[in-house]
């Protein structure tokens, strides 16, 4: 036995409360792994069993012919809103087109209503443009219901996204509707 130990050796044979310690502190490590044992193996039973029932669903979906037909019906609204989404060859021409139509129908709400296109911005991970408008200006509340509804009833895919009426008394109201475009991208010119 190294000479270091022995003292350590000595106390463990003349203290009968150190091994009575050591015992107790080692019984409670014991009990404290076998907890987290017990609950490991419970989070990974209850883990198991989700996805057990996430596979059955899964299993029970894929039997059905219903998918089938939804797929093609999702493929004709999905071509029936690329119909909606008009093209343009840049997005200055895009952004002209909505406000000179907006401007169209601004004029025929009164004096003192405008429209305003804010900065136009690409949708992330598509080939298609917003273009914001803001209409603002003096309008009774139901005559800002028409508004919306004509701007719904346009042909090209737009959005109201916004709509505020300020007060009853001005009759105030402002509008954020949003139009999509599809731009052309432009073939790289030849250097001369």
């Amino acid at each position: 036995m190294p000479a270091a130990l022995a003292p350590l050796v000595a106390q463990w044979n003349a203290n009968a409360r150190l091994r009575v310690g050591v015992g107790v502190i080692a019984a409670i490590l014991v009990v404290y792994l076998v907890l987290v044992g017990l609950d490991l193996r419970a989070a990974r039973a209850t883990h198991l069993a989700e996805r057990q029932a996430h596979l059955q669903r899964i299993e029970a979906l894929s039997g059905q012919d219903a998918w089938l037909g939804r797929a093609a019906a999702a493929a004709t609204l999905r071509k029936a809103l690329d119909a909606q989404v008009p093209s343009a060859g840049t997005t200055g021409l895009a952004q002209a087109g909505v406000q000179t139509w907006m401007r169209q129908l601004t004029a025929a709400m009164g004096t003192g209503v405008g429209a305003r296109t804010q900065a136009v911005e690409q949708v992330p991970g598509t080939d298609l443009w917003r273009i914001p408008v803001e209409i603002s200006g003096p309008m009774q509340p139901r005559a800002v219901l028409q508004l919306m509804q004509q701007i719904e009833r346009y042909p090209s895919l737009t959005v109201i996204e916004q709509v505020q009426v300020l007060n009853r008394e001005n009759r105030t109201f402002s509008l954020t509707a949003v139009a999509y475009y599809r731009i052309a991208t432009e073939a790289p010119r030849a250097a001369p």
